[in-house]
């Protein structure tokens, strides 16, 4: 297909959405000529316009292509092609071969010769206009199919100024190659007219006039007319495409109460299979209280390896589950995040976790990590951090080393407020040294 290269060169949105509107156009892309326009003849009298014997290689050529066999259709009609003097062809039934030529030629998917051959029927005198018609129509899909838009537009153009009473799909087709020329009004225009007809003609509309349609009010900007045909189609035909595609228009429009109800029909229906929509679901659960069901997404997710196991997504779930108060599912995701990051950030914000819990030698030695692995957005106050955890776990002379350093540094960089803080935990500490040793000296009395 050709002619499909050539869409998406609109706006962003319409670029995101085009895979939608792919989906659905090549339902409706007539790669081949409409079957009941297949010329037929039944074994009945010659009329006027076709001689008997003429009228007889007809017949046979349209019972080999019934019977599957091409090649001796084409054979057959080669014989009509070759006649000469008294015997050629009349203009009537020269129209008839071409007819039959492109469809066999169709039937071998041979796509050029049957345009071909419907070209030199429309040469032809005396065509019927019924048969005109319908084999403009006929070149106007083909063309269409084979990327020749312009020509395709051209002739439904034509067709459209003396066609009876045409159905709403000849205009969805007229729409679609509108669109892909990159005219999205005229392609707008001509598929409001395909509902219009289809509503008077008692038709029901169809799932790719819909794609179309959402695809056209994308590249018009018109965002919420784009969320209505959306909502038809996940409706009427929920595909993952649709939902995805009503996600995001409902992200571009920042109403995260319909992205969120999008998202968890759409996760209910095991269509959120991609890590971006998985966090991005997780996210607005979180955002909207939910911290718990967040974290259950993306566990589960890690589980059918549908999102890496990567820092971030760990951190992701350990941190879902630390907001759900659920600190001890939280823990293991936080330490393999903090094991697997590239600097310390991790490790540092799992050492307040540990603090919160009492954990102090747990979140020394991660204070340590995080230290060594470096990348701290304020490493001065990680090592307040250390220097505190390693107090409360007893450590007082590695407590007393850290805070010692801690008020070099800070006096190198004049961090005046970590500076006194840190003197103020050596004040403590010694406190603390003094006051138990004046325990155990009245114990030992």
């Amino acid at each position: 297909m050709a002619a499909t290269r050539q869409y998406g060169k609109g706006n962003k949105t319409a670029q995101r959405l085009w895979p939608v509107l792919l989906a659905c156009l090549l339902l409706a892309v007539p790669c081949r000529a409409e079957q009941e326009q297949k010329p037929t003849y039944q074994k009945k009298e010659a009329t006027a316009l076709i001689s008997a014997d003429v009228y007889d290689e007809m017949v046979k050529a349209q019972e080999a292509q019934e019977q599957g066999n091409v090649d001796a259709a084409l054979a057959i009609l080669d014989g009509l092609r070759a006649r000469s003097g008294r015997k050629a062809l009349k203009p009537y039934e020269l129209a008839q071969m071409w007819n039959f030529y492109a469809y066999a030629w169709l039937a071998k998917e041979n796509y050029g010769k049957a345009i071909t051959s419907f070209e030199n029927l429309l040469r032809q005198q005396d065509v019927p206009d019924a048969l005109a018609s319908n084999t403009r129509f006929t070149l106007a899909q083909l063309h269409f199919a084979e990327g020749d838009v312009k020509k395709a537009i051209a002739l439904l153009e034509d067709w459209f100024k003396v066609a009876e009473n045409p159905g709403p799909d000849a205009y969805v087709m007229l729409a679609q190659a509108y669109t892909q020329n990159e005219q999205f009004d005229a392609a707008l225009k001509q598929l409001l007219k395909a509902f219009d007809v289809a509503r008077a003609q008692n038709k029901d509309s169809k799932e790719n006039w819909y794609a179309l349609l959402q695809y056209l009010y994308a590249e018009k900007q018109q965002p919420a007319r784009q969320i209505e045909a959306l909502e038809v189609l996940v409706n009427r035909w929920p595909k993952r495409n649709y939902w995805l595609a009503l996600v995001g228009a409902y992200a571009e429009q920042g109403d995260e109460r319909r992205q969120l109800a999008a998202m968890d029909a759409a996760y209910q229906q095991d269509m959120l299979d991609q890590e971006g929509y998985l966090v991005a679901y997780a996210q607005l659960l979180a955002a909207g209280n939910a911290p718990y069901q967040a974290a259950r997404v993306l566990d589960k997710a890690l589980d059918k390896q549908q999102i890496k196991a990567d820092a971030r997504n760990l951190e992701r779930i350990g941190d879902y589950y630390r907001r759900a108060k659920e600190d001890e599912k939280a823990l293991p995701f936080l330490e393999r995040a903090a094991s697997a990051a590239d600097d310390g950030e991790t490790a540092l914000r799992l050492a307040y976790v540990y603090m919160a819990r009492y954990h102090y030698d747990k979140a020394a030695r991660t204070l340590e990590t995080a230290l060594a692995k470096g990348g701290l957005n304020n490493p001065l106050q990680a090592r307040l951090l250390h220097g505190q955890a390693l107090f409360h776990a007893g450590s007082y002379d590695k407590a007393r080393e850290v805070l010692q350093s801690l008020v070099r540094l800070a006096s190198q960089q004049e961090q005046e407020k970590l500076r006194q803080q840190a003197r103020q935990w050596l004040d403590y500490l010694d406190s603390e040294i003094k006051r138990q040793q004046d325990i155990r000296d009245y114990l030992q009395g």
